[in-house]
């Protein structure tokens, strides 16, 4: 613990008026100001401060909020009197309480009798994804003839985890459809019947069932046409590969980034892909590798340590290395789903050849974020000249991108270009339209 001492409103009141009796008499005034000091000094060696620990959550929410405590001992036989307030990570948002900001910024006051505690409540929201730090604690002590502030620091630490969180995402009106495929009731083994090689029993046909799907030999001995049933395949590798570079910086909300709504889908696509026994791997890159994880066992909470460190930078993906990586990488046949935006021309062209020529080991699957402000400039009144321009330049970034993204399903490169509010339920229903197909 760091201590400090600094003079109370009290000391510097007193000392103003000693300087009074400079008009009278210079050694009288002296004296009176040794006397001033010396008081102060024997009041701060008197001042104990009271002890003070934190308890803040470890993870949170992207846009969600925590509740921090600050308790506040007073171990000492006298009363005390102290201020407290602590540390945050800029991208840490600290809430108003009752008392508003202000009793935080300059202090919370607290007052304590001998051998009692007291909990000082906050609450925080983080600004943006990633390990954010709460810092020391610190506390200015009053000391018991009021002459002095003795300031110290408790050296604590604790960090926050801030976690891609999809329930915000979950309000929207895709949330209902996303929560109701997820759910499994009880322990019963969910199963998706579709196109699937894996056989899971006989039925009796129904009217409308494809004919392709009929047992003949089942069929014979039961003299009814009885139909298989497949499911969908299980234990399948599944790379998230996800770009980090500029476009993926673009803010398309208030609170959010292209990568958040990325990383949203992401999460949740762990979540159903462990339900399946999937195996997710990840790549994250942007001019360089940032992150590779060979192909897994799905696990949300780990994967949400690995996503919750994502940054973006202001850099041009590099493709080409990043896809080759993936090659070298991943050596079993694997669903490729890479979260990205294709706007630039000559970023766009690298992109479509790195899909295709990974297209021949794997299955390449691209989720393309719009940015709903670029299509509104783009079909925006032109009421000025600038106003003109403006949407000149949103409609040709607007066909660069539809164009390139017809280009890469000409090019056999499964594609969806999704708003983003529908990134999660997009993404999931192509996965699950996957696995039931039996395209991987």
């Amino acid at each position: 613990m760091r201590t400090t001492v600094i003079p109370s409103g009290r000391t510097l009141t007193l000392v103003g008026l000693s300087s009074l009796v400079f008009l009278v008499s210079t050694p009288l005034a002296l004296v009176a100001d040794a006397v001033i000091l010396l008081l102060a000094f024997v009041d701060a060696r008197r001042t104990r401060p009271p002890n003070a620990h934190r308890e803040a959550p470890r993870i949170s929410a992207m846009a969600g909020v925590s509740d921090v405590v600050l308790t506040v001992t007073n171990p000492g036989t006298n009363r005390v009197i102290a201020k407290v307030t602590d540390d945050l990570d800029p991208c840490l948002r600290r809430l108003p309480g009752p008392g508003g900001l202000d009793e935080w910024e300059s202090g919370k006051l607290v007052a304590l009798a001998p051998g009692e505690f007291v909990r000082c409540h906050y609450r925080v929201t983080p600004r943006t994804r990633g390990f954010l730090p709460l810092g020391a604690i610190h506390l200015r002590t009053l000391s018991p003839w009021g002459l002095m502030w003795r300031r110290s620091s408790v050296d604590v630490s604790h960090t926050l985890q801030v976690q891609p969180g999809v329930r915000d995402l979950l309000r929207d009106r895709s949330g209902f459809a996303i929560r109701r495929r997820l759910r499994t009731p009880g322990l019963r083994r969910n199963r998706q019947w579709g196109e699937g090689r894996e056989f899971e029993s006989l039925r009796d046909y129904v009217q409308g069932d494809d004919p392709r799907t009929i047992d003949w030999k089942a069929s014979a001995k039961r003299h009814k046409f009885v139909v298989r049933n497949y499911e969908a395949e299980r234990s399948q590798s599944i790379v998230l590969a996800i770009d980090a570079g500029r476009h993926m910086r673009e803010r398309l909300s208030p609170l959010r980034e292209r990568m958040d709504y990325a990383l949203g889908a992401c999460m949740m696509l762990a979540s159903r892909a462990q339900n399946f026994g999937d195996r997710i791997g990840v790549v994250v890159f942007d001019e360089r590798i940032r992150h590779v994880s060979p192909p897994r066992r799905a696990d949300p909470p780990a994967l949400a340590r690995v996503l919750a460190g994502v940054e973006t930078r202001l850099v041009e993906p590099n493709y080409p290395l990043a896809f080759a990586t993936m090659g070298r990488t991943f050596r079993k046949r694997s669903l490729v789903i890479l979260f990205c935006d294709v706007v630039d021309g000559s970023v766009s062209r690298a992109l479509v050849k790195s899909l295709a020529r990974i297209g021949r080991a794997h299955l390449p699957l691209a989720i393309a974020i719009r940015n709903p402000a670029l299509e509104s400039a783009a079909t925006r009144a032109v009421g000025e000249a600038d106003d003109a321009y403006h949407r000149a330049a949103a409609e040709e970034l607007v066909q660069a991108r539809a164009t390139t993204l017809q280009v890469m399903r000409q090019s056999g490169i499964l594609v969806v270009d999704t708003p983003p509010g529908d990134t999660l339920v997009r993404t999931l229903d192509k996965y699950v339209e996957i696995k039931e197909r039996g395209l991987l």
